[in-house]
Formats: C-alpha cells, sequence, structure tokens
C-alpha cells in the first residue's frame, strides 16, 4: 500500500525515537509509515534521531522536576530531529541521564516512587502540548502502555482531550499482580496503575500485544480479540554452517533481574561436561559491572565475561556462535518479573538462524514461545541446564536441528512484511466509523 495513503498516527511514548539503539521496536513498527503522516509525544529530553517520523513533541522530565518548584518553566515543545544536526547541545538530556546513572544499581522502587511523585506535582499538561495535539490533528492514536502510572496519565488525558480512535500495545504484564514484589508500595502503584490501563484498554478500538500467551491472557481479562505484534525482521537466506568443536555458546545481554545466576548455572554445568577437556563454552558480553561474587562464578570452566560490545560488533560475534544463550531468572525473587515481555533480543536471534539455547520459567511467555513453537532447546530448571546441555555436547547435530527450527519460526511469524501488513490493517481498521 502507498504511505502516502496511510492514516496520520500520533503515537505517545517514554523516549525519544533514535535510529540503531537498542530501544528500537516502535520505530521498527513503523518503518512502513509515511514519516509526514506520523508525529510523537515523549517524556524526555533526549532529542529524536530517526528517518521514522518527522515531528516531534518533548515533555522534559528534567523541567517537569523543576517545574515542581517554579511553575513558569516550559516544561514541553515541539523539537527538531537531531538528524539535522547531530552537535546539538543537550544539556537537559544529560542531566537526566546523570539522575538515572545516580539511581542504577540502587533500590528501583525508591526512582519509580519518586518519579511518580514528580510528573504528579510537576507541570505537563501545558498551552504547548494542546497546540501541538491540535495542530498535527491525528486519525488514530498509538499508545503503548507502560508500567508507570504517570504515562498512563498523561495517555488518558490526549485521549480524552483528542475523542480520536485508540490502538494501545501492551509489551509485558503492566495489568495483574503476578509479576509484581509483594511489599506494600509495589502493590499500591499497581493498584493505581491498573485504572489507568483498563481506562485505555477500554478507549482501544484494538489491542496489540507482544506474545500468544499474553494474548490468551489479557483477551480472557479483558474480553477482547487482541492482535499479537512484534518488530518486523528482514530475513536472509538460511546459510546451514558447521558446528564447532568445541561448542561455542554466547550470550549478549544484561545480568539484571537473577539472569546471572542462570549464567552462572551454565558454568557450573560445564565443570562435569568439560572435565576431560574443553567441549562446549561460553562467551557473555554485557555492560554491566560484575561483583567479585558474580566474577568467580562466571569466569570458571569454559565460561568467561568478555565485557561490552557495540550493535555492530554484537552482530559479528553472534554469527560466531553455533549457539546463542537466552536467559531469564529461576530464581523465586524474579522469574514472574518477564512474565509477560518478549525481548527484542528474541526476534533478532530468530533472525540470526543459529541455534537458540533458553532458560526460564515454563510459565512465562519467551519460554512458553520456545516450546509452543519447538524454535528453542530449553531448560525450565536448574537440573534441566545440566540435562539440556550434556544432551547438545552428545548430540551436537542437534545445533543444526534447532537452528534450522529458529529460523523457520522467524519467517514464519515475524517476517517483517507480514507485520507491516498487521500493523496497517489493525490502524485502518480503528479509524473506521
Amino acid at each position: 500500500m502507498e504511505k502516502k495513503a496511510l492514516p496520520k498516527v500520533l503515537v505517545v511514548s517514554t523516549n525519544a525515537w533514535r535510529d540503531n539503539t537498542g530501544i528500537n521496536t516502535l520505530i521498527e513498527f513503523f518503518k512502513c509509515w509515511n514519516p509526514d503522516r506520523i508525529a510523537q509525544i515523549y517524556t524526555k529530553s533526549t532529542l529524536p534521531k530517526t528517518t521514522v517520523c518527522n515531528r516531534f513533541f518533548s515533555i522534559s522530565e528534567n523541567a517537569v522536576m523543576r517545574s515542581v518548584i517554579n511553575r513558569r518553566i516550559t516544561t514541553g515543545r515541539e523539537v527538531q530531529n537531531e538528524t539535522v544536526n547531530s552537535t546539538i547541545s543537550n544539556p537537559s538530556a544529560e542531566v537526566e541521564q546523570k539522575i538515572y546513572s545516580f539511581y542504577k544499581g540502587k533500590v528501583r522502587e525508591l526512582l519509580s516512587i519518586c518519579r511518580e511523585i514528580v510528573w504528579k506535582l510537576g507541570k505537563w499538561k501545558t498551552a504547548e502540548l494542546d497546540h501541538f495535539i491540535d495542530e498535527f490533528d491525528a486519525d488514530v492514536l498509538f499508545i503503548p502502555i507502560y508500567p508507570t502510572i504517570y504515562m498512563g496519565r498523561i495517555q488518558k488525558y490526549i485521549i480524552t482531550r483528542t475523542q480520536k480512535p485508540v490502538v494501545s500495545y501492551l509489551a509485558d504484564d503492566n495489568y495483574t499482580y503476578k509479576s509484581v514484589h509483594k511489599d506494600p508500595i509495589s502493590l499500591i502503584h499497581r493498584h493505581i496503575l491498573r485504572k489507568y490501563v483498563k481506562y485505555i484498554v477500554e478507549h482501544s478500538k484494538k489491542l496489540m500485544v507482544i506474545a500468544p500467551k499474553q494474548k490468551e491472557e489479557y483477551d480472557r481479562i479483558f474480553g477482547v480479540d487482541s492482535v499479537v505484534m512484534t518488530k518486523g525482521i528482514d530475513f536472509e537466506q538460511f546459510e546451514p554452517y558447521q558446528v564447532g568443536n568445541p561448542i561455542k555458546l554466547v550470550y549478549t545481554g544484561k545480568l539484571i533481574i537473577g539472569r546471572w545466576k542462570s549464567l552462572a548455572a551454565i558454568a557450573e554445568t560445564f565443570q562435569k561436561i568439560n572435565r576431560n577437556g574443553v567441549r562446549i563454552t561460553l562467551d557473555i558480553y554485557t555492560t554491566d559491572s560484575l561483583t567479585d561474587e558474580q566474577n568467580k562464578l562466571l569466569n570458571r570452566n569454559g565460561c568467561s565475561v568478555k565485557g561490552a560490545l557495540t550493535l555492530e560488533q554484537v552482530k559479528i560475534v553472534q554469527k560466531e556462535a553455533d549457539t546463542l544463550v537466552f536467559v531469564e531468572s529461576l530464581e523465586e525473587k524474579f522469574k514472574n518479573t518477564a512474565r509477560l515481555s518478549f525481548s527484542t533480543k528474541i526476534t533478532d536471534y530468530l533472525r540470526s538462524g543459529k541455534c537458540i539455547f533458553a532458560i526460564g520459567d515454563k510459565d512465562i511467555a519467551p519460554i512458553d514461545y520456545f516450546s509452543r513453537y519447538d524454535s528453542a532447546i530449553t531448560a525450565t530448571t536448574y537440573e534441566e541446564i545440566q540435562d539440556k546441555l550434556t544432551e547438545l555436547v552428545n548430540v551436537p547435530d542437534m545445533v543444526l536441528e534447532y537452528a534450522k527450527k529458529a529460523y523457520a519460526c522467524g519467517v514464519e511469524h515475524h517476517e517483517r512484511g507480514r507485520m507491516d501488513s498487521v500493523l496497517i490493517h489493525t490502524i485502518e481498521q480503528a479509524t473506521l466509523k
């Protein structure tokens, strides 16, 4: 379909759209759109840098923070795409980044509470925001649903003001109590958040979700027929490869929310597998700083931490691997944190044409997905990690077998043309009376 024929879409999201970053799901969604017929409102000071969209309105979190004291501060403004001038100075964004860095590794709940208070007391509902909304005059609103109350409040305001049809998008479990800690603050936060999630879904012409398991649960909760939508992938021809000896596993990503313990369990398993010679290895690439305990448990038995990589280096390292590792936590405290999420890492892995070894509780969406489509070797307990890796080294033909299965699954469910059609049809249907 001609891009010029598509409806005008206003996206209300958290981060500025910047190509070639890890936060790119929505950018990938709207690559099929005419950039003149899409606009973004977001809640950071960072400037956009993308070819997908031409109009942007920034509500600066730093300015909202300062507006609690000084109400005369301008908190929202239309901004230009940084593609035009990549040397633009942005002190406000630098201040925000310092704040996020300060809280990194500390109690996350503290940052969450402070942020909600700031957005509740600060000034964001402004004449500048209203003018941008009215002047763009979208045909439809695209509303990603976040685990933050302030975003729900902003989105509800824009939905109410415009009275435009809404397509909402849930990429995580932002409604049930299953994925939150059972402390009073988390439960109160979730109780308030649920009201905004419910409002958005009930005012949506269509709800989009990210995984089959999430569709089943949220269809049942809200009585809807949601659409499964992930970022589209451009697939190249599958290339069979010679499995190495030793078999080379690679993990690229964060070690947070208990993931490092799943990787440490792999290293523990290697002690037995590699006792008479190295038959399998694991290279871990992460931007996270390691504690002494993590260093000790992750650097042993053929497992080693290599440090951080650029996006281009990640592609090279993954291409050289035999098997790509996907991990979530098996610890009781964290195993439900990503219960209904679906990491962009999964679609990237499927595109790679490599075997996937996935660890996680059987009740989370990624493991459900891999099991449902038999597209990865999965381990849902610590005991299974040893069993599955032992089988893998004893039957190395499994590597290429599951590489083919992963690739075929990706093509069937995530090919870009298919995903583009799903998005276009859903948004066009939403505009119909």
